[in-house]
């Protein structure tokens, strides 16, 4: 006799079929319990209880002080976009001549910004950013107005010697040093461990800005392949390690861009441990490091070793236009901070003073809240959107933080003929090849999740699709 199921495994069922069904799409907010109880008449404790199985089931997850949302399906490794090969000897890094059509393209408003991995208006705390601005010019008058010079504002280190805690990094305030943004720090970082001609070792992909500071400074690179899930190969390191001498490692542990992959603790602590036997500095880029949809923030590379410097910024969190970023140089600071004297002594007063309180008494806490749950609602819908309408060959990342998808075609394809259609379009992306030092990667390319999804964003991913059928066929 078959044992007729109970209320909460017949409730779990009908939701469960309402989310195969399309009914309720990847990212979607689900039902709360009290809402769930009231419309299906059936008690609270049965709700919950149907919950946990659609949970255990991956359908659902609970996100703190959210409610529950559908889960993006889980990818089988066929769908998942794969781990670049190595390069395993020096090289000095390309130029794509598609980069000024690709930045032009990011600063155009009536060009859907796929391409620009910046917070979305509807993102920005505009009004809160406002008043804070208004109180500091009040309180402080002229001196808000005012240059601040090395190590910056006292203000700003006290809030963010607070904040790193939640990063696992014990830094005082006379540790830390403000810069213009994290494009600053990492270029002090190089100029205090690296001279030209020195080799660097750097991710593949990895962020185009990261790769044009290397360039600007003559240093060459060697390629370290990232894993979509894992980050970055230690492997390939300890490969060039044992025939080249590397003075620097640039990196992104933490929902690294292009590829969205983070490292667990313990190849951050293989990582640290190979910097210190082997003498090189880790110049840690952690500006997405807040950003991890399920609210809990990993644990910075610099809380496993003296030989890594930790950079950050507010741009992917708050706003990009104040330029407020921070370094703790470690055991660099006093070459460090001579260097930010000499190269750009002056910061703004009312930009760091405007964060330090935002940070300190501005709800930063809150405002994460709400930009990590739509940050994960719109890489899960945009995500679905690209399956339905690409090719079946195309491998799509599951980001678990931050905000952009990278997007595998077959090898064949040219990312940069297609980018080149979607700007004809009004729409931007950035092809793969400006993520790679050597410009490989062509049959891949990133698209930012940063600005809310609505009809327009459906129908330039629709179009996008259609496009990308068309370049798949001229190969």
């Amino acid at each position: 006799m078959i044992a007729k199921p109970t209320l909460y495994q017949e409730l779990s069922n009908r939701l469960a079929e309402l989310i195969r069904s399309g009914t309720f799409s990847a990212g979607d907010r689900f039902p709360s319990v009290r809402r769930t109880s009231v419309e299906h008449r059936v008690s609270i404790t049965t709700v919950m209880e149907a919950y946990r199985r659609l949970e255990d089931e991956g359908l659902i997850e609970a996100r703190p002080r959210s409610g529950y949302y559908v889960k993006p399906p889980v990818l089988s490794e066929s769908s998942f976009p794969q781990t670049p090969k190595s390069i395993r000897r020096p090289i000095e890094i390309s130029s794509s001549s598609i980069l000024d059509t690709v930045m032009s393209a990011v600063a155009d408003p009536n060009v859907v910004p796929f391409g620009a991995a910046v917070p979305g208006s509807d993102i920005i705390p505009t009004a809160k950013l406002a008043s804070i601005s208004n109180s500091v010019i009040r309180r402080y008058g002229a001196e808000s107005f005012s240059q601040t010079f090395p190590p910056g504002r006292r203000e700003l280190r006290v809030a963010l010697s607070r904040r790193l805690l939640s990063a696992g990094l014990k830094a005082s305030p006379d540790e830390i040093i403000t810069t213009q943004g994290a494009t600053e720090a990492v270029l002090l970082s190089l100029l205090a461990t690296c001279k030209a001609g020195d080799l660097v070792a750097i991710e593949t992909p990895t962020f185009f800005g990261l790769l044009s500071i290397v360039q600007s400074l003559g240093l060459k690179v060697i390629e370290l392949p990232v894993d979509p899930r894992d980050g970055v190969v230690i492997e390939a390191l300890k490969l060039a390690l044992s025939s080249h001498k590397i003075k620097a490692c640039l990196l992104q542990p933490n929902y690294q861009n292009p590829i969205g992959s983070v490292m667990n603790i313990d190849a951050k602590k293989r990582l640290a441990a190979l910097a210190e036997e082997h003498n090189f500095t880790i110049i840690e880029d952690d500006l997405y490091g807040d950003l991890a949809h399920d609210g809990h923030r990993p644990p910075s590379l610099a809380c496993f070793g003296k030989n890594v410097i930790h950079c950050g910024a507010i741009s992917k969190t708050i706003t990009p236009g104040l330029r407020v970023g921070w370094m703790v140089p470690g055991k660099y600071y006093d070459a460090i901070h001579e260097l930010k004297t000499i190269r750009c002594p002056s910061s703004s007063t009312t930009s760091e003073l405007i964060i330090a309180e935002f940070l300190e008494a501005g709800g930063y806490d809150s405002h994460l809240r709400r930009v990590r749950r739509l940050y994960a609602t719109q890489c899960a819908k945009m995500r679905q959107a690209v399956i339905e309408h690409f090719p079946d060959t195309c491998r799509v990342n599951q980001p678990a933080g931050g905000f952009v998808l990278w997007v595998e075609m077959e090898p064949a394809f040219n990312s940069e003929r297609f980018a080149a259609l979607a700007f004809e379009q009004g729409i931007s992306l950035v092809p793969g090849s400006l993520f790679s030092p050597s410009c490989g990667l062509k049959n891949c390319f990133r698209l930012s999740c940063g600005f809310a999804f609505d009809e327009r964003t459906m129908k330039a991913i629709s179009t996008l699709g259609e496009l990308a059928k068309q370049v798949s066929s001229e190969e």
